[in-house]
């Protein structure tokens, strides 16, 4: 299978994973402690939308690098390139177990390497779109 083909399956089932968990994370709670699928409801459009902000930031680029005047005396009028760290990210160099275990699952069956992979930022961003789906079918097609 092409690699491309294999990056956007590791995506989605990267994805719909995450979505999965959260949902039936913030069902049990919603199901014992609340009143069922409309505190699920408002339990999933929350965490969506707190994912929503924090996957947004993710995926920014980073910012171009600031041009500030040289202090030195010696260099008058020579600007200097001032790169700025990115705010926020989920990326790292490691993967996760849950990753390694869904890498282990068909079609990928540890054929894309890690380095290979859509960036996590990505995926938490699409998984907070997802999961505001959830809620707004909870919302409209099942009227709760």
């Amino acid at each position: 299978m092409h690699n491309r083909w294999l990056r956007l399956a590791e995506f989605a089932v990267w994805t719909a994973g995450a979505t999965v968990a959260v949902v039936a994370t913030a069902a049990v709670p919603s199901l014992l402690f609340g009143s069922g699928l409309l505190t699920l409801k408002y339990v999933l459009f929350v965490v969506g939308v707190l994912l929503f902000g924090l996957g947004s930031f993710a995926i920014q680029p980073e910012s171009p690098a600031q041009l500030r005047p040289e202090q030195s005396p010696s260099d008058r009028g020579a600007t200097t390139r001032i790169p700025r760290p990115r705010q926020f990210s989920t990326e790292g160099t490691d993967e996760f177990g849950v990753e390694a275990r869904l890498e282990e699952l068909p079609p990928m069956r540890g054929r894309l390497p890690f380095d290979d992979r859509v960036g996590r930022d990505a995926k938490l961003f699409v998984t907070s779109l997802l999961v505001l789906a959830v809620s707004a079918a909870l919302e409209f097609v099942v009227g709760v």
